[in-house]
């Protein structure tokens, strides 16, 4: 057989070149010189909003993770309260303390790089130290529960030491602290903090530290170009974070480059340096090219290579297409380019990468929402599906529905005087007899030791038989052999027969303090 001769791009366009010697026109080559300059650098400038949007995203999306923790905070301790007198009565501030203790202890994991949280009461209405305070140590760099501020040593005025309490409480509104430097644990600090009002009274505030150090690190992290770089500012101006200015100093802008300014949700400025000598890098290295280039084209090569662009920039457009597809997530898509060349080499590339990054996307997935112990959903599945529920919700799809939450009290006991791998065992044993009491409903462990149910259809109508199912087939492992083997939970539910009228989340908190009061009886 007859071997094809195989013509590479490479040799195409040297032969068009070499024919282009003889006629070349300097009048087309600064027609394309004007042009692409105009092009490049507009198009350039473009991205660049886009990608410094895309990092100033990021950031927002951390900081709103911590506002909707401290709301959810708000919401579960507003609702606890059905009294003023749960804050003046001493035995009934005592109960209220310790389900405020242990609703934070419960769920501050769930805020990333969180250094402290607080619930602190209107002094006027209880002693000066009440509330919660639970903040991470110098030593050991654990958050635990320590003894909060004492009001009656500082003056309402005195911002230093209480302004995180009497500012919020003086705008009765939600507020972000400016940073400070926490010199018990040598961490400089932000805070998020959210004034609670009930019964037309001054209630206390409940807020969250988070490691200001981790946010500049995020930034300093940015890099577009070589050469640029993001900082930090208030509103006023104020250098929060440079990598060469002073705290507190003004930014004067460099000459010969673009500043870009995004709003953080936190209400600081974060912005981007970009030296327009890293813009227009690439640009430069462009004209020299096609200055060289437009020195040796021909009137000829302007019909030649029209024609050889039109074949080239279809398999081209082709590939950018499939490309962009790709990166939707469309991976049922075929590519249909037949050549003998480098692009149809890049095109069989493109579909080997597409088998490949559905298979990883797979295994990528799997690994996010499942739980590698007992095999069920996951934290980071329920908030998907927290999500994908909402517009079931808003579309009415969904009418009513129910949460139940149990913990296994005696996972800690068992970890520490038998060790991880009886601790597993237990858990394992246990989310069997959650998933086969409820095994039409969705199961997610969210945190070490408990688990959520959602209760949808059939085993809403039954939950009370399913629930008692689940507490005998608990009581019957007390027989077993094995402490690890003994099952003890304890168990709480929230039946929200509109679905309009409350969300997951809000359903979610009730189930949960239900579980806590479970857990109370039992003890």
């Amino acid at each position: 057989m007859k071997r094809q001769l195989r013509a590479t791009i490479q040799a195409k366009i040297l032969g068009l070149a070499i024919a282009g010697l003889i006629i070349c026109t300097l009048a087309f080559g600064g027609l394309c010189l004007h042009t692409t300059d105009k092009v490049v650098y507009e198009g350039t400038e473009k991205n660049l909003h886009s990608l410094t949007s895309i990092e100033t995203i990021k950031l927002n999306n951390r900081l709103k993770s911590v506002e909707q923790y401290v709301n959810t905070l708000n919401i579960a301790i507003t609702g606890m309260l059905d009294s003023i007198e749960q804050l003046t009565d001493e035995k009934l501030l005592a109960d209220f303390t310790e389900k405020s203790r242990e609703l934070i202890r419960l769920t501050i994991g769930n805020t990333e790089k969180a250094v402290s949280a607080y619930l602190r009461f209107n002094p006027k209405l209880a002693p000066p130290t009440s509330g919660v305070f639970m903040a991470m140590t110098a030593t050991d760099h654990e958050l635990r529960f320590t003894e909060p501020t004492d009001f009656s040593k500082y003056s309402p005025e005195d911002t230093e030491h209480v302004g995180w309490y009497y500012n919020p409480i003086r705008t009765k509104r939600p507020m972000w602290m400016k940073p400070y430097l926490n010199k018990n644990i040598g961490i400089y600090m932000i805070s998020y903090v959210i004034p609670i009002f009930k019964f037309d009274k001054e209630i206390g505030v409940v807020g969250v530290d988070i490691d200001f150090d981790y946010l500049t690190r995020e930034i300093a992290a940015i890099r577009i170009f070589d050469n640029d770089y993001a900082f930090l500012a208030d509103r006023f101006g104020n250098i929060l974070f440079h990598p060469s200015i002073p705290k507190g100093h003004q930014f004067t802008p460099p000459d010969n480059s673009l500043i870009i300014h995004n709003r953080l949700a936190n209400g600081m400025d974060l912005t981007f340096v970009i030296p327009k000598t890293s813009i227009s890098a690439n640009r430069d290295n462009l004209i020299k090219n096609l200055i060289l280039i437009t020195m040796l084209i021909l009137v000829a090569f302007i019909f030649a290579s029209s024609i050889f662009a039109s074949t080239l920039t279809k398999s081209i457009k082709l590939l950018t297409d499939y490309a962009n597809r790709l990166i939707d997530g469309k991976m049922g898509i075929k590519l249909n380019i037949k050549r003998n060349d480098e692009i149809g080499d890049l095109a069989k590339s493109f579909v080997n990468a597409k088998i490949r990054l559905a298979e990883t996307m797979g295994e990528i997935k799997g690994l996010a929402f499942r739980d590698p112990i007992t095999n069920v959903r996951n934290r980071n599945s329920l908030d998907h599906y927290i999500n994908e529920f909402n517009i079931k919700v808003s579309s009415g799809e969904i009418g009513s529905y129910g949460v139940l939450v149990t913990s296994i009290d005696n996972l800690f006991k068992i970890k520490n005087k038998f060790g991880n791998p009886k601790a597993i065992t237990l858990l394992q044993t246990a989310s069997k007899l959650i998933c086969s009491t409820f095994d039409h409903s969705p199961v997610f462990r969210v945190n070490d030791d408990e688990f959520v149910i959602i209760l949808m259809n059939n085993d809403l109508n039954d939950h009370e038989n399913l629930q008692k199912k689940l507490k005998e087939s608990a009581q019957k492992t007390a027989s077993a052999e094995n402490p690890w083997e003994q099952v003890m939970l304890s168990i709480g539910t929230s039946i929200c027969k509109d679905a309009q009228s409350s969300s997951l989340s809000e359903q979610l908190v009730i189930a949960e303090n239900d579980m806590l009061k479970d857990r109370k009886e039992i003890e």
